[in-house]
Order: structure tokens, then C-alpha cells, then sequence
């Protein structure tokens, strides 16, 4: 007869491993990146106006003073003698044709229309793409000087090509942006590695306001003379994933 195993004293005691168990996270922020440049062009809006009794003077004369205007902003380039491009102010010129309106001088009388003047108004609109600033406000100052001409706007703006490189490298930094929080979040309650599982782009506009400007040098019209930064924003939302091996556990069978 074998003998019997000897059964284990109450004080006895087997330790076995628990397997090891992932726990997994999920984190969802947004990531933002600011890039703020010096305008590079500007974009001259201004109307020219002529009103008279006789419609062959009022054309004349916003032609007149259209062709005064835009003489010496001519394109393309001049190339000089080493084959090099000189500086221009001037990087597009466009006008529309002349828009003509008439009506009664006394067209609020209904019993004198019949025997009231016609009044002809002539308007000419004239776009102006500037890439050289100081140009720029010697055009200003020559449209000054022109009774008949009317500043309406200056627009600031960047080149495609710039506005292509800086969302380029934009939206590469809202992503490493959104990363490093996400890495901190993960680190802080004890998980590993985030890995990106969804990108989005946000379209998140900023407050003005909120954004340091220049002071602001404002010609006779109300229009602002002074070159504002642009400002360009990128914001990302970005779903990652974490993981954590909990670790092996011992109990107690």
C-alpha cells in the first residue's frame, strides 16, 4: 500500500501567477498651433466718381482721372540689362468699365420732371495689388489729390504660396501640440504610449480682440493705413489610444 501524501498543514501555502492584464485608455483633446506674419501685399479698393448734366464730361472725366491714377503702375516687371526683375509696387491692376446712371434733377417734384436737367453719374472701380508698401502710400497720396476719387479700402493678405508653406508646417505643430498633452494626460494616471487613432481639423477662429495689433494710422476716409499681422490658426481634434499591463499578481489559494 502506497502511503497516503501527507496533506498540507494549515500554515502551508501555494502562490500562483495571475496573468498579466491590459487595461486600455482613450483620450480625446484638440491641439493648436499660431502662426503670425507680416503682411506681404495689399489690395488698393477705390471708386472713381464723376456727376454732371452732360454725360460725355462726366465720362471724360473718370477717365481722365483713371488714367492719371494708374499711369506708372504698369506690368509685367521690367527686366534689367543682367536679366534680374526690378522691384515693382505694382503686382496686378484691375478696373471695371463705367457704370452710368441718370435721373431728373428735381425727380422728387413730380410736376417739374418733364422740364428738370438730367443728371449723369459715372463710377469707374479700380483694383490695385501692391507689394512694395512705400509705393503703396504714394498711390494714397496721388489719389488725394483727386476730387473725384474715393479711398474705400486696404486689404492685407499673404501670398498662396506663403499662406501653402505656413498651413504646411501649421498643421504639423497642432498635432505634435495635441501629443504632448495627450502624453502628459496618459503619464499622469500610469500608462504607456499614446497612439493617434482619428485626426480632425477644427475650424476654431480667434477673437481679434484678443490679438495684440499696431497702432492704427487711419487716412481721412476712415480706412487703416497701417499693415496688421496675419494671423493664421490650425486646431486639430485627435483621438489616441493608451495601454497598461496592470502586472502579474500573486494569490493566495
Amino acid at each position: 500500500v502506497l502511503p497516503s501524501s501527507p496533506s498540507p498543514s494549515p500554515s502551508s501555502s501555494f502562490l500562483m501567477e495571475q496573468p498579466s492584464t491590459m487595461s486600455s485608455l482613450n483620450i480625446t483633446l484638440r491641439g493648436h498651433h499660431t502662426a503670425t506674419r507680416f503682411p506681404e501685399q495689399a489690395m488698393v479698393y477705390l471708386t472713381v466718381e464723376s456727376t454732371g448734366e452732360s454725360e460725355a464730361t462726366v465720362m471724360c472725366e473718370v477717365n481722365s482721372t483713371t488714367n492719371d491714377l494708374l499711369r506708372g503702375l504698369e506690368i509685367p516687371p521690367e527686366i534689367e540689362e543682367d536679366g534680374t526683375i526690378s522691384p515693382i509696387a505694382v503686382s496686378d491692376i484691375s478696373f471695371s468699365n463705367i457704370y452710368l446712371t441718370t435721373k431728373n434733377r428735381n425727380a422728387h417734384d413730380s410736376k417739374n420732371v418733364s422740364d428738370s436737367p438730367r443728371i449723369y453719374d459715372a463710377v469707374i472701380t479700380i483694383y490695385v495689388i501692391f507689394c512694395d508698401f512705400n509705393g503703396l502710400h504714394r498711390f494714397i497720396q496721388k489719389v488725394d489729390k483727386y476730387p473725384n476719387a474715393r479711398l474705400n479700402n486696404v486689404v492685407w493678405y499673404l501670398t498662396d504660396a506663403t499662406k501653402d508653406d505656413i498651413g504646411a508646417e501649421s498643421r504639423k505643430k497642432a498635432v505634435r501640440d495635441a501629443v504632448t498633452k495627450a502624453s502628459q494626460y496618459a503619464e499622469a494616471v500610469g500608462f504607456g504610449d499614446v497612439i493617434p487613432v482619428d485626426i480632425r481639423e477644427i475650424d476654431e477662429s480667434l477673437n481679434p480682440s484678443a490679438l495684440p495689433q499696431k497702432p492704427t494710422y487711419r487716412h481721412p476716409s476712415g480706412v487703416s493705413l497701417t499693415p496688421q499681422d496675419i494671423v493664421l490658426n490650425c486646431c486639430v481634434q485627435v483621438v489616441f489610444e493608451a495601454s497598461c499591463d496592470i502586472g502579474s499578481e500573486a494569490r493566495t489559494e
